[in-house]
């Protein structure tokens, strides 16, 4: 008798300990599977406008992009621009959105390459920066113009800072 009373003991705490442990995968699982929903949630036009994303967020993205060029020194890594020049642009308070646009150089279309593809060739792509309204309009700056230069890297890459690194890092 005592020995089945044991074992009953002994199925129902095993019994109460799978259960706390399944709920504990379980709460575990769903919030693993909510992170993988978020990462896997598709983007759309106003996904980046109005957010920020984590640092980790980031540095994959930047990661994922590095590695599909890896071994390529010439391959854009990124572009620096000059914060005051583009804070002066964005005084204008007409400006709601920016549109950064990819864009060739104009050397690299001088040195007689227009039209051509210039992969992800440092130095042969820029942005073009340029804001627009509410309407949709572009706003042009004070000179009848918009944001034009940004420095390619590697190249004109940072060397000291955190900022030297190829991802965000504090």
């Amino acid at each position: 008798m005592n020995t089945q009373k044991l074992m009953v003991a002994g199925l129902l705490s095993m019994a109460t300990l799978a259960s706390c442990q399944n709920n504990a995968n379980q709460e575990n699982t769903q919030k693993e599977q909510a992170k993988m929903e978020l990462a896997a949630t598709p983007a759309d036009s106003l996904d980046t406008l109005t957010t920020s994303i984590p640092v980790d967020s980031a540095n994959k993205m930047i990661s994922s992009y590095l590695t599909s060029i890896s071994g390529q020194s010439n391959q854009l890594n990124s572009l620096i621009v000059d914060a005051g020049s583009l804070r002066n642009y964005l005084k204008n308070p007409s400006i709601k959105h920016v549109k950064l646009m990819f864009a060739h150089t104009l050397d690299y279309i001088n040195s007689g390459h227009s039209g051509q593809n210039a992969a992800y060739t440092s130095g042969a792509l820029t942005l073009i920066i340029a804001g627009y309204d509410a309407n949709g309009n572009y706003v042009l700056d004070s000179k009848g113009g918009v944001e034009d230069y940004a420095a390619p890297c590697p190249d004109k890459c940072p060397t000291s800072g955190t900022a030297s690194n190829s991802t965000i890092t504090q």
